[in-house]
């Protein structure tokens, strides 16, 4: 039988400033709370920011970090002392391995907003040169976002991006000794435990459950995706 544990909106440190808002799911980033929270596993950040238009993070270091940027709409700007001038676009992701250290600043220099996830791993492997790498899932369907060869975590988690059709089952599971990390990311989502159909959880839009011990069957009423982290 899984465990199931809900992250309500208003349980997450959410910044709002006027070039930008961020809620974070576990360790936060910005703002009063910055480095309060709990990491599970090597997952310590899950932040789910939105950029206004023509704006951007300062510049700024990172080193022993694996950093994924995931753009759910609009597109994201990468500046830096490397890979200068990336762009990422809506269903996009860019894993940067911050080894012994890089500059960069994201942010959206377009005239519409931007929303994107950057989600944080402590790496279980240190030092060397920085490492930039990318990838685009534009067709509809079950996604790998990060965690094999193309997008080499160095951390033991893998990262999913889910679609859901209307009404249509996926289930998710966790291996043991692993956890799950679920967000609803673009659609409320209808959560019940696969081995008892009484267990069901709603998902609003943003908010995340921690899943271990079992499996789930995740169902929305509109299309839309979820992100799925499986995690050490």
């Amino acid at each position: 039988m899984p465990t199931l544990v809900p992250r309500s909106l208003a349980s997450l440190p959410t910044t709002t400033l006027s070039w930008l808002t961020l809620r974070d799911h576990f360790v936060a980033t910005v703002g009063p709370q910055a480095g309060q929270g709990s990491a599970i596993g090597p997952l310590l950040v899950l932040a789910d920011a939105t950029f206004a238009p023509r704006s951007r993070f300062p510049l700024h270091p990172h080193r022993e970090m694996e950093i994924l940027s995931i753009v759910i709409d609009g597109e994201l700007s990468h500046h830096g002392d490397q890979a200068h001038g990336t762009t990422l676009r809506a269903r996009s992701a860019q894993l940067i391995s911050a080894r012994d250290g890089m500059m960069h600043a994201e942010g959206n220099d377009t005239d519409a907003p931007t929303r994107m996830l950057q989600i944080w791993f402590a790496p279980d492997a240190h030092g060397g040169a920085p490492a930039y790498f990318e990838r685009t899932f534009s067709e509809p369907g079950r996604h790998l976002v990060a965690g094999d060869a193309a997008m080499p975590l160095r951390a033991d988690a893998r990262v999913w991006w889910h679609d859901l059709a209307p009404r249509t089952v996926e289930r998710l599971a966790t291996a043991s000794r692993r956890r799950g990390y679920l967000l609803a990311m673009t659609s409320p989502l209808r959560v019940v435990a696969s081995a008892d159909s009484t267990r069901s959880s709603r998902l609003e839009v943003g908010e995340g459950m921690v899943v271990e011990g079992g499996a789930v069957d995740v169902t929305s009423e509109h299309a839309g995706a979820a992100l799925w982290i499986d995690i050490a």
